[in-house]
């Protein structure tokens, strides 16, 4: 498992500093699909902000208001793939209320229209939030705005459960749907534009992507006044 090394996590502190966040017109390119920051394990999320906690910069590091997800016990359970919950993981704030709310919404959605029994529980394995800014300051990563889905774990009202694996491609149909609810909600909820008219394309990046065949990217994207901000990618 990769380790960061004290001199990389001072680089990555250094970064503190922020700029201001500015906005224009849609100017998604698919290049930024590309460039997204490397997300961190288990361990090294462990290690930065045990880092930040040395360093006193818990509270101005990110730009967003922060929370705790309660991955064992929460209304949405998680945990990251091939890993226990986390009693806590860090969190921005807006994801969380989006994951709670929006993806709980567009999972029940999704299943009704893909004729499954009502929803009784839901669990997410992923693989990471946190991103290493020093890769990519504008992924919505390094915010904690960004969750790599591997899978769904669904328990019915029947009792019976069942996992939805992005990689299975018998479900690409489903996790299309699902997609698009998402892109509605970020439409709707906030305030970003379609990316290239497409519901599907907002908020997430999918298989359409060279490096997104392993897991969904689900985002809440920076906007405001219909304008997504030019500081951050756009999904």
């Amino acid at each position: 498992m990769k380790k960061l090394t004290q001199l990389g996590l001072c680089t990555l502190l250094s970064l503190s500093v922020l700029s201001p966040i500015s906005f224009a017109e849609n100017d998604f390119s698919p290049e930024e699909v590309d460039d997204h920051s490397s997300v961190f394990t288990p361990e090294e999320e462990e290690a930065y902000f045990k880092k930040l906690a040395e360093e006193g910069l818990e509270t101005t590091t990110f730009r967003f208001s922060q929370t705790d997800w309660f991955e064992c016990s929460d209304y949405v359970t998680g945990n990251y793939l091939n890993y226990k919950c986390a009693s806590r993981r860090r969190i921005a704030s807006i994801l969380k209320d989006f994951m709670d709310e929006h993806l709980v919404n567009c999972m029940s959605q999704t299943l009704a229209v893909h004729n499954f029994e009502q929803m009784q529980e839901l669990h997410i394995v992923h693989e990471g939030i946190l991103g290493d800014p020093r890769h990519s300051p504008r992924s919505l990563h390094a915010e904690n705005r960004a969750i790599d889905i591997h899978s769904f774990r669904v328990e019915f009202e029947s009792g019976v459960n069942k996992n939805f694996v992005y990689t299975d491609l018998s479900l690409r149909p489903f996790f299309s749907d699902f997609r698009r609810c998402w892109g509605r909600a970020v439409r709707e909820h906030n305030g970003c534009p379609l990316i290239q008219g497409n519901e599907m394309l907002t908020g997430s990046i999918g298989w359409e992507d060279a490096n997104h065949q392993r897991h969904m990217h689900t985002s809440v994207p920076v906007c405001t006044n219909g304008r997504y901000s030019t500081s951050f990618f756009q999904r």
